[in-house]
């Protein structure tokens, strides 16, 4: 079980595990999250290029012509030969990320603090050409000037009284990040990494995204703007753009941002200052969005015990015909909704345990449903960038390369077993 899984399992643990005692004190099991400082000139220093290993602990996935990229948790890329056997070739190591997005032959990846810029012209000598310092947060140093590197997670169970400032720390979250003094940090204070593009894919999950000359980032309630002409120094944070924001998708010149309570369109016009353009609020939870020409899927996801406890679980159809002036169509009553993606009149969403749904979208504004596929666990989908006869899904178990045939079924061709 790799720390993310783990901390997920602490957390569900500890929402069970709170009592009152007759003393008056309160019983609780929390994840204490205990700052680690390092040399960061070391860790901005590590070699880039080094031989392949497993895939312990996935993340984002990008599918390209020749190599598909698999994002280790805080680590960096794995890169596989897009082929049947989907072997692993090389590793891109990359301390402290999770985010990344390519452009061409441009790999744009998180690290801690900073966003560098790598060429992947050939992905197994991938080449550091710049590093934006700084640009997603400023460092978090100890008293002896080493600078915050990550955290150790620990389960810890203690009996507290409600009036101690200790337990309102805790109580909300049963997760509490403590720095060398063992003081709080409030999460918004840490950039994201701690707590698709060009000629390839990606899936709707995203954190990173290019429009014209500059590159967005969100990090908890910051979204950062790098000009990518002026990698190193043009870049400017916004604070409190939008609340919750989990997810960011370019498209026709606009910034889709999808957060747990509203869908939010951007402008890029102002180039470091997104314009926002329209607002569509809905029921507390997580959702990715997924615009395509003038209409706008948006999947909501809750679940009691989860990081979106709720009941709603739908795909909503948005117009977007006028960005400013954005309402729903429709709504649609699912499973459990996460990632989706769209081949010519399809479109695919990705329903976690309960399988994977196709929809027809001849008619935009009203999917109906063609197949649903129970058979498999997906939690992304991706169309191949390629090939409209090809499709990646991605499981607990791996990702697999799918043909689509004329009636709907899917016929495995390549798996990568992680």
């Amino acid at each position: 079980m790799n720390k993310y899984t783990l901390l997920l399992s602490l957390i569900l643990i500890a929402i069970f595990s709170s009592c009152t005692q007759d003393k008056g004190t309160v019983h609780v099991q929390y994840i204490e999250a205990t700052a680690i400082y390092g040399d960061l000139d070391h860790v901005r220093s590590t070699p880039i290029n080094q031989e392949p290993r497993n895939i312990e602990n996935p993340g984002k996935i990008y599918i390209g012509e020749r190599y598909i990229m698999i994002g280790e948790e805080g680590e960096g890329i794995h890169i596989v030969e897009n082929s049947e056997q989907m072997e692993s070739v090389g590793f891109m190591a990359i301390p402290g990320n999770r985010e990344f997005i390519v452009d061409g032959n441009t790999l744009y990846a998180e690290s801690y603090y900073d966003v560098i810029k790598i060429d992947v012209t050939d992905p197994r000598q991938a080449r550091i050409e710049e590093r934006a310092a700084f640009s997603i947060q400023e460092e978090r140093k100890d008293d002896k000037g080493n600078t915050l590197i990550g955290f150790d997670y620990a389960q810890k169970s203690i009996e507290i009284t409600e009036e101690e400032d200790f337990y309102n720390d805790i109580i909300d979250d049963q997760l509490v990040y403590l720095d060398f003094a063992r003081n709080s940090i409030p999460v918004s204070a840490l950039p994201s990494s701690f707590a698709g593009t060009s000629g390839g894919q990606v899936g709707v999950g995203n954190k990173m995204a290019i429009t014209g000359d500059h590159l967005y980032l969100i990090s908890n309630d910051n979204m950062i703007a790098i000009s990518t002409e002026d990698f190193t120094t043009g870049h400017q944070r916004h604070k409190g753009v939008m609340s919750d924001m989990e997810t960011i998708f370019a498209y026709e010149n606009m910034l889709f941002l999808g957060g747990r309570s509203s869908m939010n369109i951007f402008s890029p016009d102002g180039k470091n200052t997104p314009i926002l353009l329209h607002e569509f609020q809905h029921a507390t939870s997580c959702d990715p969005v997924l615009p395509f020409f003038d209409v706008a899927y948006v999947t909501l996801r809750t679940a009691d015990f989860s990081e979106c406890p709720g009941n709603t679980n739908a795909l909503v159809v948005l117009n977007i015909e006028d960005p400013s002036r954005t309402y729903e169509v429709k709504e649609l009553p699912m499973f459990s909704p996460y990632g989706m993606s769209i081949s010519d009149d399809k479109l695919y969403v990705a329903e976690g345990k309960n399988g994977l749904k196709l929809f027809d979208i001849s008619d935009k504004f009203s999917p109906e449903l063609l197949n649903h596929f129970i058979e498999v666990e997906v939690y992304d989908v991706i169309q191949s960038p390629f090939s409209s006869s090809f499709l990646y899904l991605a499981g607990p178990d791996g990702l697999g390369k799918y043909e689509t045939g004329e009636n709907q079924e899917l016929s495995i061709v390549g798996e990568l077993r992680y």
